[in-house]
């Protein structure tokens, strides 16, 4: 469970409506990886690039009018349902690092409205292949060497390895830590989830806690404040999902910085993405 803060700093979901609008819950901004001297430039013992393979899973996306994460569990009474998933069980998993993919599952135009709170429902587990290589030709690559096949250490020897990360703790400490609230972005704010499926239930406190990870959790719930609330008018078509992982979707970390040495590992890093709105042509 070490580095899960970093290893999972979620970026959800971006909207463009007539424009794009991109924003993200950033755990760490741990930077990009250099292709100089040192891997790990500066003062950051975590560094971001581009995954071989990022795999992840998404349930559901909406829009709402009023905060669905208001009370204790996700509220949809105020929301319209924009992507559901055929597969309620494993999710629409899409290997996102080949591009733009078209998710698995039912897209419905919302109704008529204005919407200030975007959400996406996704798993907590998320799969990489990844290796970064530098100006001199050194290769680091991730290994599935942690338990049951997770993303463990790294090494210059290769190849890479498929493995997973799995998000149960946004904290560092022995309590879980189930909320990531109020991230700045440029077009609002955003917050991030963890939650039992079966309840869509925050999980968060001591009494949620078991091993310094939060108990029950099989889902990640983002949900979005809109400065300028999206306007669904008689004209919208439809919509698409594209997951963006170029830069951001692996990461590797050191226990010290500057450093050439990835001795804390890697795993899955930030991912992005954008919700395309399509209107009519004018007439």
């Amino acid at each position: 469970m070490t580095n899960l803060f970093k290893i999972i700093s979620l970026s959800i979901i971006s909207i463009s409506f007539l424009s794009f609008k991109a924003f993200a819950v950033t755990a760490e901004d741990s930077g990009a990886c250099s292709t100089g001297a040192n891997v790990f430039a500066g003062s950051n013992t975590a560094c971001r690039f581009t995954p071989q393979l990022y795999k992840a899973s998404v349930f559901e996306m909406g829009l709402c009018t009023a905060n669905p994460m208001a009370g204790a569990a996700l509220d949809k009474t105020t929301c319209t349902t924009v992507f559901t998933a055929t597969d309620q069980t494993n999710g629409s998993e899409h290997d996102f690092a080949l591009g733009d993919v078209d998710l698995v599952g039912t897209s419905t135009a919302p109704a008529i409205g204005t919407y200030q709170y975007p959400y996406i429902i996704l798993s907590n587990v998320f799969s990489v292949k990844g290796e970064f290589t530098k100006a001199d030709n050194t290769t680091f690559y991730i290994n599935n060497d942690g338990a049951g096949g997770a993303c463990g250490t790294v090494d210059t020897t290769g190849p890479a390895e498929e493995c997973t990360s799995t998000l149960n703790q946004f904290g560092q400490g022995a309590t879980c830590d189930g909320e990531y609230i109020g991230a700045v972005v440029a077009v609002g704010t955003l917050d991030g989830y963890l939650m039992q499926n079966s309840t869509l239930d925050k999980r968060d406190g001591a009494g949620e806690t078991s091993g310094g990870e939060c108990t029950n959790v099989d889902r990640l719930v983002g949900v979005m404040n809109l400065t300028d609330p999206v306007v669904i008018t008689p004209s919208t078509m439809g919509f698409k999902f594209t997951f963006n992982v170029t830069g951001y979707g692996a990461q590797l970390f050191s226990s010290s910085a500057p450093s050439n040495t990835a001795d804390g590992g890697g795993g899955s890093g930030p991912f992005s993405g954008f919700f395309t709105v399509t209107e009519a042509p004018q007439q």
